[in-house]
Order: structure tokens, then sequence, then C-alpha cells
């Protein structure tokens, strides 16, 4: 799978947000991108999701805990410039020809350091200004990137952003589903193949009971049928 185009259907038709980001990881893999680090800059409210620094990611741990340890985040220059700028950009840009303090040129050293070579970044933005971010790197190096590949990136991570939220905040409201004692009742006795009419017999109920009861459940569930 190395096409754009059967990474969007991969993902569209995954249904974990472990899978979306298996499929993200071969297809940054082709471009020579082998680490990755996924973001919420802010808040996203619109889909229930607080900010987080690499929620996904397989940055080297050993990385990640001295990046937390000395308070990297607040201060690395790749997202603050993400709120500055929309189109995907080279790390080399940002210590190169932006005026960065000495701080900030020590986080970029040390990510070279920890072998996290030729990054990009990807802005992301949504609904009501909410920013999330895509850190890329090579743990090798020495990839030639120009702007097709960069906006070709750029639309990979878009769909990633879009898919692995969407599962994200599915989950997250499947997780949080209350089912009544009768409405998993009556989902059991369908769950055995018995029709409407069978399971009001076997409880006692009557049929328009189990029709309200089976029509809260599928309300709650996200679904219109059995």
């Amino acid at each position: 799978m190395h096409s754009l185009e059967d990474f969007i259907e991969k993902t569209n038709s995954a249904t974990t947000a472990e899978e979306v980001f298996s499929c993200f990881q071969k297809i940054l893999k082709s471009y020579g991108y082998d680490r990755i680090c996924y973001s919420l800059i802010t808040d996203h409210p619109s889909i229930n999701l607080k900010a987080g620094h690499g929620i996904m990611r397989n940055y080297p741990e050993s990385w990640m805990k001295h990046y937390t340890d000395k308070g990297y985040e607040k201060i690395d220059p790749v997202p603050q410039y993400s709120f500055r700028t929309s189109r995907p950009f080279m790390w080399d840009f940002v210590e190169n020809h932006l005026s960065i303090s000495e701080i900030q040129k020590k986080v970029m050293l040390e990510a070279k350091e920890a072998k996290l070579l030729d990054g990009i970044g990807i802005p992301i933005y949504g609904v009501n200004g909410e920013l999330s971010g895509i850190g890329l790197a090579s743990s090798t190096g020495g990839i030639d990137v120009n702007q097709n590949i960069l906006l070709k990136i750029r639309a990979i991570c878009q769909q990633f952003h879009l898919t692995y939220t969407m599962l994200e905040c599915f989950d997250d409201n499947r997780n949080n589903i209350k089912l009544t004692n009768r409405e998993k009742e009556i989902l059991l006795w369908a769950a055995e193949g018995k029709s409407d009419t069978i399971i009001a017999d076997i409880l006692g109920i009557s049929y328009s009971t189990v029709r309200f009861h089976l029509n809260n459940t599928y309300t709650k569930l996200g679904t219109n049928e059995r």
C-alpha cells in the first residue's frame, strides 16, 4: 500500500484508531519517514478530545521521556511555528530562517542526536481554530523532499487525522453507552435470533414494549437495525 488512493480506502474501512495508525506508518515509510509523532496542540471540543503531545507516535521512547522531563513541549519551536502557518514545513527552515532562542536551538540539536533527521512539520487546522500537528522524521536521513512530495504528505496526514479522530470519538462515545437491564435482556434474545413477538412472549411483556426498548437501544448504539 503505497498510493494515496489505497491509503484513503484502507483508512476509511479501518475499525480502530490503531489500524489507521498502522496504515499511516506504512505509507509514510514509503516516503522515507519512519518516525511519527501526532499531537493535538490545542483542545478539540468539536470532537471532545483534549490537547496532548504524542498521543500516537513511534518516536524513540528515550527521546519522548527526555523531551517531557525537560519541558520541551513548552519551548519546542516546531509546534510554535505551526500556529503561524497552514503549510507543511521543514524543521531546517525553523532552525535556519526563524529567530529562535538558544534553548530552542538546543531542542533541535538534541532531536537530531536522537536520530530524528530531515524532520518536517504538518499543521492541521480544524473548526474554531483547533490545531493538531504531525512531526515526521527519518532515523537514517538523506531524504530528498520537494514541494510536490510535501503536499502529498500533507494530504496523507489530513486523511489520517480525519479517520483517527472519527474512530477515537466513536470509541469514546461507545464506551460511555449505558444500556438498561431490560435493553440488555432484549438484545441477548435478539442475538439468539428470536423475533420481537417471541421475545415478548418469553419476557411476558407486550410486543410494543419490546419495540420501544429496541428503538431506544438503536438510538444509543447509533444504528437502525439488529
